[in-house]
């Protein structure tokens, strides 16, 4: 194996003059799994590290913990496609075979994708597609694609985010770059691409719960999923 290609599997860092190997893995969130909150995630990967004795890399301190950041968490009830986290080893070890030791450890509903060094930091993540199916009670498809596609098409879309400080009345305009719309016979299916990352993030839901508050309606929602997360650039975050 060359050194380039052993560098797109793992990265080499050194801490305390000792190498450690650090790794970005990939994965879905679907099915049951999307109930699970950030907090219990986390939890459940620290147990499928251990459950897999995987050699993974402990923080040093007062309180050791295994290594272990989210980029971008995704939100309560979403799926997510192309999720990730990073962690570190002690020993070098082929992405495959770490894909298949975690895989085998999770819980129904998580699945590794792939793994990889990182390449991107959490910093550089600026959107993420989103892909939502609702209806509305009581209102029929076509009328409710009309009213959302004045809703949506408006120059502007006054929100309410919650914030550190508390609600705060923001413009969703400006964090939507992009959206398209289909009626089907469950309701609509709704593509967005918005704003999203460490210092400006907007749940596709804001949207379409603003636009539910907007008209008084009742929506029910039968997908929430995160396609893939971005750079500014339009590349996937890797």
């Amino acid at each position: 194996m060359s050194e380039k290609d052993s560098n797109q599997k793992r990265k080499v860092v050194v801490v305390q003059g000792r190498d450690i190997y650090e790794y970005r893995a990939f994965y879905k969130k679907f099915e049951r799994a999307k109930y699970i909150s950030h907090l219990d995630l986390y939890r459940a990967v620290q147990r499928t590290f251990q459950r897999a004795n995987i050699p993974v890399w402990y923080t040093e301190g007062f309180n050791p913990h295994i290594y272990l950041t989210f980029p971008m968490p995704i939100f309560l009830g979403c799926e997510g496609v192309e999720e990730s986290f990073d962690f570190r080893t002690t020993v070098s070890m082929e992405p495959e075979e770490l894909k298949e030791m975690l895989n085998a450890a999770f819980p129904v509903g998580i699945t590794i994708t792939h793994i990889q060094a990182p390449i991107h930091k959490a910093s550089e993540i600026a959107r993420a597609d989103y892909t939502l199916l609702l209806s509305a009670k009581g209102i029929a498809n076509d009328a409710l694609r009309e009213k959302w596609d004045a809703f949506i098409n408006g120059e502007t879309i006054p929100g309410v985010k919650r914030t550190k400080k508390g609600p705060k009345e923001i413009d969703l305009k400006p964090m939507i770059f992009s959206h398209q719309t289909e009626t089907t016979e469950k309701g609509l299916l709704i593509r967005m691409q918005v704003q999203c990352g460490i210092e400006q993030n907007l749940n596709a839901t804001l949207v379409t719960d603003t636009f539910a508050g907007k008209e008084g309606l009742d929506l029910d929602y039968h997908l929430i999923r995160r396609d893939a997360v971005l750079m500014e650039n339009g590349e996937r975050f890797k």
